[in-house]
C-alpha cells in the first residue's frame, strides 16, 4: 500500500510540474520556481527505466543530429528561432539552461527537463524523501550509504506492489 501511495504522490508531483512548465522563466506558483537545470543524467539515478527509453529516441540525439553550422545561436529557422533552442535543454532560460556546448555539455539534446522543467528542486525533494524512508527503515540505527543502486533493487522495487504480486509486503 505504501509503494502505491508513494507512486501516486510522485506521479501527481510530476504531473503538476509538467502542466505548469511553459518553457520560459518561472511564473508565480510554478513548482519549478527557483530550480535550476541539472541535465538528464541526474534524472537517470532514480528514473532508470525512463532514461533507457529516452536514450532510444531522437530527442536524446537531437544535438548530435544537428549539423555543426547550426550550433551557432545566430543561426535561425524560418520563424526566427535559434536552431539550438530546439536541440538543447533550457536554451534561453535564465535558470541555468543551455549556454554553449562546452559549458553546458550536460544539456545537449532534448532531455527530461525540456518538458518537465528544471529539476534541481525535484532532486532535492527526492533526496529528502529517501532520507526519511531510510530513517524510518533503520530507526535507531546509524544511517547508511547505498554503494550501488542495484544493492537495494535486487530485492526492492518501488515501481511494483509486492502485496499484489506475492500477497505480502517486502
Amino acid at each position: 500500500m505504501r509503494s502505491f501511495l508513494l507512486g501516486f504522490v510522485l506521479f501527481g508531483v510530476l504531473l503538476l510540474i509538467a502542466l505548469s512548465v511553459q518553457g520560459g522563466p518561472a511564473e508565480e506558483g510554478d513548482p519549478t520556481a527557483g530550480a535550476t537545470y541539472t541535465g538528464a543524467r541526474s534524472c537517470t539515478k532514480c528514473h532508470l527505466k525512463q532514461s533507457r527509453s529516452w536514450k532510444k529516441t531522437k530527442h536524446s540525439k537531437a544535438w548530435v543530429g544537428l549539423p555543426e553550422k547550426y550550433h551557432d545561436p545566430a543561426q535561425k529557422d524560418d520563424k526566427g528561432r535559434a536552431c539550438i533552442s530546439c536541440h538543447t535543454t533550457g536554451y534561453g532560460d535564465d535558470r541555468g539552461g543551455f549556454q554553449d556546448a562546452k559549458a553546458s555539455k550536460h544539456l545537449l539534446g532534448v532531455g527530461c527537463e525540456s518538458c518537465h522543467g528544471p529539476g534541481s528542486k525535484h532532486i532535492e525533494a527526492g533526496k529528502k524523501l529517501v532520507a526519511e524512508k531510510r530513517k524510518k527503515f533503520n530507526e535507531g540505527e546509524p544511517s547508511y550509504t547505498i554503494l550501488h543502486p542495484k544493492t537495494c533493487s535486487t530485492c526492492h522495487n518501488p515501481h511494483i506492489s509486492y502485496k499484489a504480486k506475492y500477497g505480502e509486503e517486502k
